[in-house]
């Protein structure tokens, strides 16, 4: 077999003539967010120029919005952009310049979460200060905007300039600036939503984008709520009076669609902090930063955001944490499905809860302990409070109730009663980001739902060291079933929709945690959320480090604090703070009485423990949504059934039984970030940021022409040895001429070498020897070296394995 890199072609990009570099525009951005997404009509947009400039919107002047601020830079907010496109262009007195495209939409959204859910309620007067009626159907109303004061009781109430009271706090920023604690706070309503902004400011100065003279640090607080609710129905935000980070010059902000029981859809979540960042900028300017904050469901927004938004947060500071929301949804289905099995006349059976015999085999809490997988010492408690938390009366798998949906019972979907209705499931709240099936009882669509429980055999860790029975393991998976996307009880598993699941994980749902590994983190885990009986079981904060050290090969941005009863943990705001500012990262640690300080197993006085699917056999990063399968073998147990008990085991697993040694159906990881559903379920990537274009208008080349050129020679590794491990190198050059300012030279492969039909398993590696120039050059030779990795058991074909690898060169400085 011989392996070579054949038919290389070199890609010239080229940028404008000289003339426009030399203008007197050397830069464009906008800086209040991505230009093709603003919301609202304005932006936030600085030039770096020299000389005088001109201004304008499609040929609108708005010259006078900008002047040349503290920063040294031409900025200024940009108002009265139309729904669209809108092209900006400054521009010099010899008619060069550089334009950019902003492309607004409207302060109600959408922007890139998809079709907004309906019906939903306006109800601005929901937040305090109540804004009043709404004034359109996508419940916008005034913004209000209010001074407050920290008093000597430390409480914020209002602030009359005009009358300075005298129990005024002081506060000392982060920047050691000593102030009076005064606070603007600001609500208004974008994307269906209420936002709050505060923020410490000093009254008697000017409060604009580019003022040097306000307390605020130009970093952000951003605040989110959990629990799990699909409301239609705007409700109002949590509070952002909060003292300590507005004493250090943060700005706290959040929106009311940041609050998982009010929106449990991350896109949207997304969506909503976006358009408050972007508010906070237009106000008060860039940020630095962006600290994340809050517990449970907050913490699914947190992970979710930092995975799938990059730039959004850039630290995170999470109690109660969970990976991600999907999987707590799938660990619901086991919940449910289980406590079916356990209190078969009553499902929602649980000691203290209801009175309903448990199942003859699993008499007692200590008997079902080894299904749960959770702590002996109140074993049903983890699945009882999902099941109480998500069961038949609320909205996370049960789409015909109306608890934390909002709507009125009328307005709901029934089969017979009302199939037109909305259904109030989680997969319906998603539809914009996984789709709907139509069908003859839901003429308007059932949302698709990714969680699935075929081939899981309950209880089988403990059955194969001995805490289970062989006719617990039968009865149990024999008739523990699933619930359909009508959120009823079946006989048959359930089995995830192919669509749902594959837009699961290309979506970034399920976190595979390969975006937020540059995102640091701090986790904090009280003593009262560390002994898993109770909603918050700590092992998921140590799921999702399996997750990072899986993708990532470490998990250098987690950090994990566990407490013990009478530990004293350190301020979590001002870790981050610090890990931010200087780079100083705490370390992982148990803090326990007496200010005694241990390793992650509280100096072995702790122990994790685990759920359902985990005592299943499923891998530690509990991201598999739907296993593959493997025939069922008696060789696979360290039981012997009898021939009865196998007999139902094949009838209840007649297409096999999860094969964890493999990824799951359809897992891999997300197929892009910053993905707009505006186009419909599944989403695509909205590619890199706009960036502005340079242009000169009635301007000629000068004597010498922009160039670019290059040749790249083929190259050969000679013959590939089938059966060695071995790895292969193949050289040649590339010759690169440039009259540019600077110049990249870029490679794209073609990921795997190919015979006809046949690949290689491993990719091909290509690395240059320079890959950047700032001054022009001619005729120089650059060394291309090829890798190819062949495994002693690599499947090799008689043939050449060949691919076309291609080069780019290309300039922002012709």
């Amino acid at each position: 077999m011989v392996g070579r890199v054949s038919a290389v072609t070199a890609t010239l990009v080229a940028g404008l003539a000289g003339s426009a570099d030399a203008s007197g525009v050397r830069s464009l951005e906008v800086l209040s967010n991505r230009a093709d997404l603003v919301s609202g009509g304005d932006a936030l947009v600085a030039a770096q120029t020299s000389g005088p400039v001109t201004v304008d919107v499609d040929g609108r002047d708005v010259t006078s919005a900008f002047a040349v601020r503290p920063s040294g830079r031409l900025e200024g907010l940009v108002t009265g952009l139309k729904v669209g496109a809108n092209v900006l262009t400054v521009r010099d007195a010899g008619g060069a310049g550089r334009r950019i495209t902003i492309t607004n939409h409207p302060i109600g959204g959408p922007v890139f979460s998809g079709p907004q859910i309906t019906p939903y309620a306006c109800n601005p007067n929901a937040s305090n200060p109540p804004l009043g009626a709404a004034t359109d159907a996508q419940c916008n109303a005034p913004t209000k905007v209010e001074l407050l004061y920290r008093n000597a009781a430390g409480q914020f109430v209002a602030y009359d300039p005009a009358n300075p009271p005298a129990d005024v706090q002081q506060t000392t920023t982060d920047a050691g600036r000593t102030v009076p604690f005064i606070v603007q706070r600001v609500t208004g309503t974008a994307n269906r939503g209420i936002y709050q902004v505060a923020v410490l400011v000093d009254p008697l100065e000017p409060i604009e984008p580019w003022s040097a003279d306000q307390p605020w640090s130009r970093k952000l607080f951003y605040t989110f709520g959990g629990a799990c609710g699909t409301e239609h129905r705007q409700l109002a935000p949590g509070s952002v009076l909060q003292a300590q980070p507005l004493g250090a010059g943060f700005v706290v902000a959040t929106s009311s669609l940041n609050i998982y029981a009010n929106n449990c859809n991350d896109v949207v979540s997304a969506e909503a902090a976006m358009m408050t960042k972007e508010i906070v900028a237009e106000r008060y300017g860039p940020v630095r930063y962006t600290i994340g904050n809050g517990g449970s469901a907050a913490t699914m927004q947190q992970h979710l955001l930092a995975e799938n938004y990059p730039g959004l947060l850039d630290g995170l500071t999470t109690s109660q944490a969970f990976e991600d929301h999907f999987t707590q949804v799938q660990g619901s289905l086991d919940c449910r499905v289980l406590m079916h099995y356990f209190w078969p006349t009553s499902p929602l059976s649980q000691p203290g809860h209801a009175s309903a015999a448990p199942n003859a085999l699993f008499p007692t809490a200590a008997a079902r302990q080894p299904v749960w997988g959770s702590n002996p010492a109140n074993p049903d408690n983890l699945c009882g409070q999902k099941v109480l938390a998500f069961g038949a009366d609320r909205t996370e798998l049960v789409p015909t109730a109306n608890v934390a949906c909002g709507l009125q019972p009328a307005q709901v979907w029934n089969a017979t009663t009302n199939p037109t209705g909305e259904r109030c499931g989680i997969a319906d709240f998603m539809r914009a980001i996984f789709g709907v099936t139509i069908t003859p009882d839901a003429p308007n669509g059932k949302g698709k739902l990714a969680v699935d429980n075929a081939g899981v055999q309950y209880g089988l860790v403990a059955l194969q060291d001995g805490r289970l029975t062989a006719e617990q393991f039968v009865d149990l998976n024999a008739k523990v079933g699933g619930i359909d996307v009508d959120g009823t009880f079946t006989a048959a598993r359930t089995a995830a929709d192919p669509d749902a699941l594959r837009i699961a994980y290309e979506t970034g749902r399920v976190n595979s945690a390969t975006g937020a590994a540059d995102v640091p983190e701090i986790d904090n885990r009280t003593s009262a959320q560390m002994d898993d009986t109770g909603f918050h079981p700590a092992f998921h904060s140590f799921t999702y480090r399996a997750r990072l050290d899986r993708s990532n090969g470490d998990h250098a941005n987690q950090v994990i604090w566990l407490s013990r009863s009478g530990g004293v943990v350190p301020n979590q705001f001002d870790a981050m703070r610090r890990w931010l500012d200087t780079g100083e990262k705490p370390k992982d640690a148990c803090f326990m009485a007496g200010g005694v300080e241990g390793d992650l197993s509280c100096n072995g006085t702790w122990t994790s423990y685990g759920n359902p699917r985990l005592a299943a056999g499923s891998p530690y990063t509990l991201d598999v949504v739907k296993c593959r399968l493997k025939p069922l073998s008696r060789a696979d147990y360290a039981v012997t059934f009898t021939d009865a008990q196998w007999a139902t085991l094949q009838a209840t697993f007649p297409d096999g039984v999860c094969d964890y040694a493999r990824p799951g159906v359809s897992q891999q990881p997300p197929k892009a970030r910053w993905l707009t559903f505006a186009d419909g379920p599944g989403g695509r990537a909205l590619g890199p940021a706009p960036a502005a274009d340079a242009f000169a208008e009635g301007t000629v080349g000068g004597t010498v022409p922009a160039t670019l050129a290059l040749t790249v020679a083929p190259a050969s590794f000679g013959t590939f040895v089938p059966g060695v491990a071995d790895e292969y190198t193949a050289t040649t050059k590339a010759t690169v001429t440039s009259s540019a300012g600077d110049a990249t030279l870029s490679v794209a492969g073609p990921g795997h070498l190919a015979n006809g039909a046949f690949t290689l398993p491993e990719p091909l590696r290509v690395q240059l020897a320079k890959t950047t120039w700032s001054a022009p050059t001619a005729g120089e030779d650059v060394a291309v070296t090829f890798t190819q990795r062949i495994g002693a058991t690599d499947p090799l074909r008689t043939g050449t394995y060949s691919g076309t690898v291609t080069f780019t060169l290309s300039t922002t400085a012709p």
